[in-house]
């Protein structure tokens, strides 16, 4: 153990988790007065069926009612279909919301056929979360060391039919 020297720190180990836990307590309040964007799904729809696969696009609509723009990361998620995962997905984000605008975003999912067997229609859920950098200096600095990433959640649902093979 590190003895305390006069002013009470415990030497380059203490000052630097001090300096690691104010740093956290900042972000925390400064990423209080930054709200997540809001996502809100739209519709989806068949974009490629093949005798290995179908391919669907959920679209969404994603909403910012800050101040600033927000910069949009990436969307890390997973589809199931009758309780399974049978998707898990990365896909960049790449957009910037306006300042108390929106945008429209869509996220990729293939489904294997071997997954769904041979059923008509299909009821799927996908769940995960978009990163997003709130237009804070400090963010941007902890982000990039990988001290925090803000994220919201993104939600999504439906019944498609699956195509036949010919």
């Amino acid at each position: 153990m590190v003895p305390a020297n006069q002013n009470g720190s415990f030497g380059t180990v203490g000052g630097m988790i001090r300096t690691t836990l104010w740093l956290i307590t900042l972000c925390t309040l400064q990423a209080c007065g930054v709200r997540s964007p809001i996502t809100q799904f739209n519709s989806a729809n068949v974009t490629n069926s093949t005798p290995e696969a179908i391919s669907i696009t959920a679209h969404f609509d994603i909403s910012n009612t800050n101040d600033e723009p927000l910069r949009l990361e990436m969307y890390k998620y997973y589809v199931t279909v009758d309780g399974r995962t049978v998707y898990q997905g990365l896909a960049a984000a790449e957009r910037t919301v306006p300042r108390w605008g929106s945008v429209s975003s869509a996220i990729p999912i293939v489904i294997r056929r071997e997954e769904i067997g041979d059923q008509s229609v299909i009821a799927w859920k996908l769940s995960g979360s978009l990163s997003y950098i709130p237009p804070t200096a400090l963010a941007e600095t902890l982000l990039k060391n990988g001290f925090w990433e803000p994220t919201s959640s993104i939600r999504a649902h439906g019944a498609i039919e699956v195509p036949v093979i010919e």
